[in-house]
């Protein structure tokens, strides 16, 4: 076979690559052909339900879309090496091969021609046959109401095919692709996903323009903010992963927006009311306009609506610069002035906003400064009781073991939520309380927001440690009954 020396990009469907694999024939217009072959240097085809759920979803949203101008279904890149008559899979391993499970469900006489050397790819196989032919006997829950495997059609799928002369050039490729070139965030796979689920052009291009206009950052914060709201329920918990590992944060953003979001088309918003009685008459009363953290989230306008409403309200709670006439002054000057992340505080001070969230999305901004007074007693009670800097995992203990989040969440009045912060307790530590320490930096803050008159130098607390929790609470007192007059 004659072999080109130049790397080609063919953009085809997955029926020309299945052609040319099993009945020798050309693809499209080229001269490339063979039979697709995996290298024995390769890893084993590992997908787990999760990634084909993720995949089947994507197919099933396609389907499901109006047939006017409908596009093809992009399965994305597969790098192949061309090794005379054969195509070596270098990039896209994963996904063929659960293609050809799917083309094998939909028809007993289809052949995939692929060979599998390793015990770990059968094993895995038969396993995932198993699945996806319980999905197709309609025994998969979620899967009950869909005929994705038998409406699939391979030549309504494309696939860009990216075909080099050697090894080491499509090696090359795939190295820039997975490490070197640039990598679609988080926020951009979210955007794509629920763009995709929205018919009207019109509503693409302004939720498209509104997305853009946000800082991709900005929305991966809010993002990983709103899932530990979610995740943080102690009916079942989830755990989130440390800020230190990038990518099971990023694989958990995408989780639970986009594969748990639900597909049928709703946009539903649930909001939080009382109905009060009054000479005979029933007044539903919105004890806040924002949308409940914890509702089902559905793929289009209601999960972008949903991550564009809390960025807003980060904003306009936190930039203290911009000051939003709902919220009073005196609790633009506890963020400025309090709500700080020095001192090995960042933790809590993403806690505390997480709270503070989480609060004005239950009660509004009614009685938000005393509210966060209260919540900053306990969450930065883990400043001073513990020996040296906050750890992330203290932080998550202290969520579990106060159900800090569902008792915001399920209190019915915010009397009953400051009742429930007042009675938390906690012990000073007296370790590494040396002046300009990390302990006496955070105490400094609290004198000079509080006053020295009611908060004493960290040598006091030293000598009298459970004098700092009762000093701190009558400053609290103290500081809402002044905002109050």
């Amino acid at each position: 076979m004659k072999r080109n020396n130049e790397v080609q990009v063919i953009s085809c469907t997955f029926q020309h690559l299945l052609d040319a694999h099993l009945k020798g024939v050309r693809i499209l217009n080229s001269d490339i052909k063979g039979k697709l072959n995996i290298p024995e240097y390769q890893r084993p085809y590992v997908w787990t339900e999760k990634q084909i759920n993720r995949l089947l979803n994507d197919l099933s949203d396609y389907q499901q879309r109006d047939e006017t101008d409908k596009p093809m279904f992009y399965l994305g890149s597969i790098i192949l090496h061309q090794d005379d008559d054969k195509l070596n899979i270098i990039d896209g391993q994963q996904r063929i091969t659960t293609m050809l499970m799917l083309g094998k469900l939909q028809s007993p006489e289809f052949q995939t021609g692929l060979e599998y050397k390793t015990s770990t790819s059968v094993q895995n196989i038969k396993k995932n046959l198993s699945y996806l032919y319980a999905i197709k006997q309609k025994e998969i829950y979620e899967y009950k109401h869909y005929n994705i495997i038998e409406n699939l059609d391979f030549s309504q799928i494309n696939i860009t095919l990216v075909i080099t002369p050697t090894e080491d050039l499509a090696y090359t490729f795939f190295e820039t692709q997975n490490t070197g070139g640039i990598r679609l965030s988080g926020s951009d796979i979210v955007k794509a996903h629920h763009l995709r689920a929205i018919n009207s052009k019109k509503v693409v291009n302004y939720q498209a323009r509104r997305w853009e206009q946000m800082e991709s950052d900005k929305v991966e914060h809010i993002m990983q903010y709103l899932s530990k709201i979610r995740y943080w329920d102690n009916r079942h918990w989830r755990r989130f992963p440390f800020y230190r590992d990038t990518r099971g944060i990023k694989s958990e953003l995408l989780d639970e927006f986009t594969e748990r979001t639900l597909k049928t088309g709703e946009d539903i918003s649930y909001h939080y009311s009382a109905v009060k009685f009054e000479n005979g008459r029933q007044l539903q009363m919105y004890e806040s306009h924002y949308k409940q953290l914890k509702q089902p989230l559905w793929d289009g306008n209601n999960s972008m609506d949903y991550i564009n409403e809390y960025i807003n309200l980060f904003d306009l709670l936190f930039n203290y610069e911009k000051r939003d006439h709902r919220v009073p002054d005196s609790f633009y000057e506890f963020v400025e002035k309090l709500m700080h992340g020095h001192s090995g505080t960042i933790f809590l001070k993403e806690l505390l906003e997480i709270s503070i969230i989480t609060y004005v999305s239950r009660f509004g901004f009614h009685r938000i400064t005393e509210s966060a007074l209260w919540l900053y007693r306990l969450i930065y009670s883990l400043r001073v009781s513990v020996s040296r800097n906050v750890r992330e995992d203290s932080v998550f203990k202290l969520v579990y073991d106060n159900q800090l989040i569902d008792n915001i969440l399920e209190v019915f009045t915010v009397e009953q939520l400051h009742d429930y912060l007042k009675r938390f307790t906690y012990s000073f530590n007296t370790d590494n309380t040396e002046k300009n320490q990390s302990k006496d930096r955070h105490i400094q803050t609290l004198i000079d927001f509080f006053g020295g008159d009611h908060i004493n130098e960290i040598q006091h607390y030293t000598s009298n440690p459970k004098q700092f929790d009762q000093d701190l609470t009558i400053a609290v007192s103290n500081k809402i009954n002044l905002q109050d007059d």
